[in-house]
């Protein structure tokens, strides 16, 4: 089974607001993030993704750890697919979005809202928890 690498964020703001996003190849909400291409690094692909979806810079970014998930109904465009994900946290050096094609809605969200609200993948919803708790132990 082939598994496609990725990285993927959660971009915050200095409100500690966190960027969430509908796109055409999921169902329901998730972070920002895409493919490592060849020869690439996490960070520089990191960096390129969100720029490329968002028209953004990051920094203080802290990787915070990878996760396999197995082929899912949540991938519309192949779920036969197998991802890893390489997972990461990074502030917003702005808010003024600029989005791309792929990506439907987005806004930027207060944590509770989104985890009371907002239709979020598993991995998603396990991401921001996670993110909500270096939040509380003043990690970040």
């Amino acid at each position: 089974m082939d598994t496609k690498i990725c990285v993927g964020a959660i971009i915050y703001n200095d409100k500690k607001e966190i960027f969430l996003m509908t796109s055409i190849k999921w169902k329901g909400y998730i972070v920002p993030g895409g493919e490592i291409l060849n020869n690439e690094t996490e960070i520089n692909a990191l960096k390129r993704t969100i720029f490329k979806k968002l028209g953004i810079e990051i920094e203080n970014i802290q990787k915070i750890g990878e996760k396999i998930k197995q082929p899912s109904s949540d991938f519309i465009k192949n779920n036969s697919l197998r991802f890893k994900f390489i997972d990461f946290f990074a502030k917003a050096k702005s808010n003024d979005i600029e989005i791309n094609k792929d990506i439907k809605t987005y806004n930027w969200f207060n944590i509770d809202y989104a985890l009371k609200n907002l239709e979020l993948l598993d991995t998603t919803r396990e991401f921001i928890e996670t993110f909500k708790l270096y939040l509380s132990a003043e990690l970040i």
